[in-house]
C-alpha cells in the first residue's frame, strides 16, 4: 500500500467532520493534524486535499453525478468522500498523475470493508478518465449564473446575488479570487520587536518575510508550523490579516485611553489595539462565550500585553456601569463571513440568505448598546468580513438615522498610501479580495458629538 494512503485517509477523515458532523473546516483539519504523526509533505497535502475539495465542492459533485448517473445524495458517504478527495487530485493537482490518484481512492474505499463500494469507486473513477473531455459546463452564454455556479463551486443564490450587484464580469472575478488562496499574514508586535528585526530572526529559522501594506504586517512565506517558531512562542508576532489590522488602525486608539472591544473573541484586534497604545490604558475585551475569553487571555499572555481586561457578556446588553465611560468602541460584529471565503471555504456551504438577515438585526442592536458606554467626542468604530448591503451599509445607515448624535468620520485620512478605496469620505469603506488584493471587509466610523 502507497505511503501516502495515511494522507489521504486523514483528508478523508476531516471531509466526514465537515460533511457529516457539520464541522469548522480549520478546526477539523487541525484537530486532524494533532492525532497524526505525518511528515511535512503530508500534513501539506492532507491540507490541500481538505481546502480543495471543500472549495470545489459543487463542481466536484457535478462530475460524480454526471459520471455515476446518480445524485450525490444517493451515494454513501463515505464513498461520496473518497470519490471527491480523489477527483480533486486528478482534475487540479496536475503533480499527481490522475493514474495514480484514481488507485490510491480504489487502495482508500479496500480500508471501508465495504467490497461493493470498492467496485463503485474504481468504475466512477476509471469512467471520469474516458468521459473527461466531454463533460462539458453549461454553455456561458445561454445559462451565464449555472456556468459560473459550477465552473468556481459556489451556491447558486450567492452567483445570482453577486451578478445583479456587480454585473456578470465583476462577479466572475469575485468568484475566482474567492478562490484563490489567502496569503499567510502576520502582525508584529512591536511592544517587543520591530519589523525588521522579526524579518531577520523569521529568516534564520527559515521563514521568508516580506512586508506588507499595513506597517505591522508580514507576509509569509516557505512556513511549514507557525506554532513551532521560536519568534513566535516569545510572542513576537500574531497571525492576522491585512484587512483585521486595518480595523484597529482605523480606530486610531491612543495611549492612556479606556476602550472597548464589544465582540472580542479570539482577541486578535484587541492585542492590535493594545499594541498602538503602547500597552498604557485598558482594553476590556467582552465575548459571549467562556472558552473564548480564556483564548483571549492566553494570547494576551503570549504577546506580555497586560492592559487587557477579558470578560464573559452578551453586548447586546452592557453593564449599565458602561454608560458613557469609554474613549473609543470597537463593535467587529458577528457576520456572514462571506468576505473571507478564501479562508473560509466552507462558509459557501453553511451560509444561507436567511442568515443574513437574521444577523443584520443582531449587528444593529450590538451597534445600538455599544453607542451609550462612548463619551461625548468619542468614536465607534463598526467591522464586518462581509460586503454584503443588508449588513454593511444598510445597517450603517439605519444608526445615522437612529442617532443624530452620531456622524460619520472620514476614513481616507488613516488609509495606507498603497491602498486606494473609494467612499472612505463617507464614513465607511468596502475592502475587496478582487480590487484590493485584501480580504473582503466593511469598516465604518463615527464620533459622537454630545
Amino acid at each position: 500500500m502507497s505511503k501516502n494512503i495515511k494522507a489521504r485517509e486523514a483528508a478523508l477523515n476531516v471531509l466526514w467532520e465537515v460533511d457529516i458532523k457539520g464541522a469548522y473546516l480549520d478546526l477539523a483539519l487541525k484537530g486532524q493534524l494533532q492525532k497524526t504523526n505525518l511528515g511535512d509533505r503530508d500534513r501539506a497535502l492532507v491540507t490541500e486535499i481538505s481546502y480543495g475539495v471543500i472549495r470545489y465542492l459543487l463542481t466536484l459533485d457535478w462530475y460524480i453525478e454526471k459520471t455515476a448517473g446518480r445524485k450525490i445524495s444517493k451515494i454513501d458517504p463515505i464513498i461520496k468522500n473518497i470519490l471527491r478527495l480523489s477527483l480533486y487530485q486528478m482534475i487540479f493537482l496536475k503533480k499527481i498523475p490522475a493514474p495514480a490518484a484514481c488507485y490510491e481512492g480504489v487502495e482508500l474505499a479496500k480500508k471501508t470493508g465495504h467490497k461493493g463500494g470498492v467496485n463503485f469507486v474504481n468504475g466512477v473513477l476509471r469512467g471520469f478518465l474516458r468521459k473527461r473531455e466531454g463533460l462539458k459546463f453549461p454553455v456561458k452564454e445561454k445559462n451565464p449564473l449555472k456556468y459560473l455556479s459550477l465552473k468556481y463551486s459556489f451556491p447558486s443564490w450567492m452567483v445570482e446575488r453577486w451578478a445583479i450587484r456587480f454585473g456578470f464580469t465583476e462577479c466572475q472575478d469575485i468568484l475566482r479570487n474567492n478562490n484563490n488562496r489567502a496569503p499567510l499574514t502576520v502582525r508584529v508586535n512591536t511592544i517587543k520587536i520591530q519589523r525588521n528585526k522579526l524579518i531577520e530572526a523569521l529568516e534564520n529559522e527559515g521563514v521568508e518575510a516580506e512586508e506588507g501594506i499595513i506597517p505591522e504586517s508580514l507576509i509569509l512565506k516557505r512556513v511549514k508550523s507557525l506554532s513551532s517558531l521560536e519568534s513566535y512562542k516569545k510572542g513576537l508576532f500574531q497571525v492576522q490579516s491585512q484587512s483585521s489590522m486595518l480595523v484597529s488602525r482605523l480606530l486610531d486608539p491612543r495611549p492612556g485611553e479606556i476602550i472597548l472591544d464589544s465582540c472580542s473573541a479570539p482577541g486578535g484586534k484587541a492585542a492590535h489595539i493594545a499594541q498602538l497604545m503602547d500597552n498604557r490604558g485598558r482594553v476590556v475585551s467582552r465575548d459571549i462565550y467562556p472558552h473564548k475569553v480564556k483564548l483571549i487571555e492566553k494570547n494576551a499572555s503570549r504577546l506580555g500585553i497586560n492592559i487587557l481586561d477579558p470578560e464573559v457578556g452578551d453586548s447586546r446588553k452592557l453593564p449599565s456601569s458602561f454608560c458613557g465611560i469609554f474613549d473609543r468602541v470597537l463593535v467587529d460584529a458577528p457576520c456572514s463571513g462571506l468576505g473571507i471565503i478564501r479562508r473560509k471555504p466552507d462558509l459557501k456551504w453553511k451560509r444561507n440568505p436567511e442568515d443574513i438577515k437574521e444577523l443584520s438585526c443582531l449587528q444593529a442592536s450590538l451597534l445600538r448598546e455599544a453607542a451609550k458606554t462612548l463619551k461625548p467626542g468619542g468614536t465607534l468604530l463598526y467591522s464586518l468580513c462581509t460586503n454584503e448591503p443588508e449588513e454593511t451599509e444598510e445597517v450603517f445607515q439605519e444608526f445615522c438615522q437612529d442617532n443624530d448624535n452620531f456622524y460619520p468620520s472620514d476614513l481616507s485620512v488613516f488609509l495606507p498610501e498603497q491602498l486606494e478605496i473609494e467612499g472612505g469620505e463617507k464614513g465607511y469603506l468596502n475592502l475587496f479580495p478582487h480590487r484590493h488584493g485584501l480580504d473582503g471587509f466593511f469598516i465604518a466610523r463615527w464620533i459622537k458629538e454630545r
